[in-house]
């Protein structure tokens, strides 16, 4: 792939909608083609698909948010759900007149939630790429994730930093130490609160029954080193959904970050 060096204002320059539920913090930017919806990681936000963009063409229109809880959206005080928080994404694209259906990427949480609005709003959803996305929290993983919430509003975030990135952003995947130090300053500025509130979402997540309502076309992405969602477990959920196809690309858990080439690479073969 060709590095487009020029780097165009839409990567920066946020606003913020102030709709029903949520005032939401986004970009959107580019005028060519269908427009692509990127939906950041746990504890993530817009900025996380940076890199990527670096790879893609400038005037591709593109729209990134912060979920609702993240980054510098409105904060959560409530219990929320999944449901609720896809309910905020497709607020903001009526917000910004964007009736026509959109390809969506999302990692992780934001894979859960691109399957969330291909099953709740499928003439909205054009194309869905869902990477190491979350389709349930079973056992053990249920249960991580209610430790962390609790860690989360006991200690804050640095409470929580080892064991939220020990995995999904392990030794061997922190080759480029300026990138590292920056994700994990921005990971501490999450609302230890609000990530406490989606954590605890994640725990409800059952998509048991609804994959198999999915109609768009839809690929699952899987980083070769992930080691909070293995590879061939993705693989299998793709199964549950029709003609899902099924990559794996290098990187971990956070591709967008770890490996955005790999990931660039995907997504425009799959929505060009």
């Amino acid at each position: 792939m060709t590095l487009h060096t020029s780097v165009p204002s839409r990567h920066s320059n946020p606003r913020w909608a102030l709709l029903k539920n949520a005032s939401i913090r986004y970009t959107f930017a580019g005028n060519e083609g269908r427009p692509l919806l990127l939906l950041h990681e746990m504890g993530g936000s817009l900025e996380s698909w940076d890199p990527v963009l670096e790879l893609m063409a400038a005037d591709r229109r593109i729209i990134r948010c912060d979920v609702r809880g993240s980054g510098g959206s409105e904060k959560i005080r409530a219990p929320v759900s999944l449901a609720q928080l896809a309910d905020d994404i497709v607020s903001l694209l009526d917000h910004i007149s964007v009736t026509d259906a959109v390809d969506v990427a999302g990692v992780a949480i934001g894979g859960c939630l691109g399957l969330t609005l291909a099953a709740r709003y499928p003439k909205r959803i054009h194309r869905l790429a869902a990477i190491n996305p979350p389709t349930d929290a079973t056992g053990r993983s249920g249960e991580v994730l209610r430790e962390r919430a609790a860690l989360a509003d006991a200690h804050g975030m640095r409470g929580v930093v080892e064991s939220a990135l020990g995995r999904s952003y392990p030794d061997f995947l922190r080759t480029d130490e300026h990138a590292y130090q920056a994700y994990v300053a921005r990971f501490l500025c999450n609302d230890p609160t609000s990530y406490a509130h989606i954590l605890r979402a994640l725990t409800n997540v059952d998509f048991e029954g609804v994959l198999e309502t999915i109609t768009c076309p839809t690929t699952f992405i899987s980083g070769r080193h992930d080691l909070v969602r293995r590879s061939e477990d993705i693989e299998e959920i793709a199964k549950r959904v029709k003609g899902a196809s099924f990559l794996q690309i290098e990187g971990g858990h956070i591709p967008s970050v770890q490996a955005p080439e790999s990931l660039a690479n995907a997504l425009e073969a799959f929505f060009d």
